[in-house]
């Protein structure tokens, strides 16, 4: 029987799904990066053999700027310490600031409950910190208030 992992290596290296791969290799290169530039990273992409970091703050630009040797460096040790990133095959990296805001989007303040509640709201408070009494009771009155619907 296959594990996880197995399966996973799997499928990434099915034609279709080659693009994970390179996500992966993202991921790997954008945590070697230092925190002051990496943080301020909103995503990566390719196209014709350059890569593009979209940044969300002007000062990450020229920080980027300041430090394009360092990631072109690391790039380059990063495709032979790891085999799997071979597939990248990049000859320039370049950045821009995007101009789009961040989506302050939350799934739980406009979600619809569509199934019965099962708790009861029945359970023993045992904090002993004020606020995290309060937290749990406000936790009771919504199992009870979705209990009800």
């Amino acid at each position: 029987m296959k594990d996880s992992k197995t399966i996973i290596s799997h499928l990434k290296k099915h034609p279709l799904l080659k693009t994970l791969e390179k996500e992966e290799c993202f991921f790997l290169l954008k945590s070697l990066l230092p925190n002051s530039l990496s943080n301020y990273i909103k995503f990566l992409y390719t196209k014709n053999d350059t890569l593009f970091f979209v940044l969300t703050h002007p000062s990450a630009k020229m920080e980027f700027n300041y430090k394009h040797n360092l990631i072109k460096s690391l790039l380059n040790q990063l495709e032979t310490f790891h085999p799997k990133c071979k597939c990248i095959n990049l000859k320039n990296i370049k950045a821009f600031v995007t101009n789009r805001n961040k989506k302050n989007e939350s799934f739980f303040k406009n979600s619809v409950i569509f199934y019965k509640e099962r708790a009861s709201g029945e359970f023993k408070n045992s904090a002993k910190d004020e606020r995290l009494r309060e937290l749990f009771e406000q936790i009771r009155e919504e199992i009870k208030n979705n209990a009800k619907k």
